[in-house]
């Protein structure tokens, strides 16, 4: 690929350094459409918002009611697009996702000054799907099972602070978590 794109909440970057995320290794991360990063410039996350992509588009589901302006609504942020040649895939389980190990300068910088509206035109020009709750994608339980075994595995690790955000945002499944986690 000759260009890949970086999203970051921090604007005016001529560098993208790699960071350590939860691979564990040390890399700058890329999408090979700016329309996929869009979905990285909010406070989303999984008990907020799922992303994913399906038939070949970029979703976003609403774990619950507002989730979308919760997370994105003036949001600010840039999308980067860098020099691919060193970019590699399948280095992560995200299929979409491309990896460097090394300091990438940027070629150009698109600024976004509200991550919502670019979401929502995208959306409207078909190039984004947004599943609004509790109108969930099918392969979504919408007992939320899924994002009950994905919360137990995160506040088992040490420092977690999950319980507090499914306490704000899930009060419904607090219980069975806390319950299967003292069993």
């Amino acid at each position: 690929m000759k260009y890949v794109y970086h999203s970051s909440k921090t604007q005016g970057l001529k560098n993208i350094e790699p960071r350590i995320s939860t691979h564990g290794n040390s890399w700058v991360y890329a999408m090979e459409k700016p329309e996929y990063c869009l979905m990285f410039l909010g406070n989303h996350g999984d008990i907020i918002n799922q992303t994913g992509f399906t038939g070949g588009i970029p979703y976003i589901a609403e774990r619950f009611e507002g989730a979308l302006e919760y997370a994105y609504k003036d949001k600010t942020g840039s999308i980067y697009i860098l020099e691919g040649l060193d970019f590699k895939a399948g280095m992560t389980t995200f299929t979409r996702e491309f990896v460097c190990d090394h300091s990438c300068e940027v070629v150009e910088e698109q600024k976004i000054e509200d991550t919502l509206k670019e979401i929502l035109r995208l959306e409207s020009e078909g190039k984004i799907k947004i599943y609004r709750y509790p109108n969930l994608p099918s392969w979504m339980p919408a007992d939320k099972s899924d994002l009950i075994e994905k919360v137990i595995e995160w506040a088992k690790k040490p420092g977690s602070t999950i319980l507090e955000a499914v306490k704000e945002f899930h009060p419904d499944i607090l219980n069975k978590v806390t319950q299967k986690l003292k069993n």
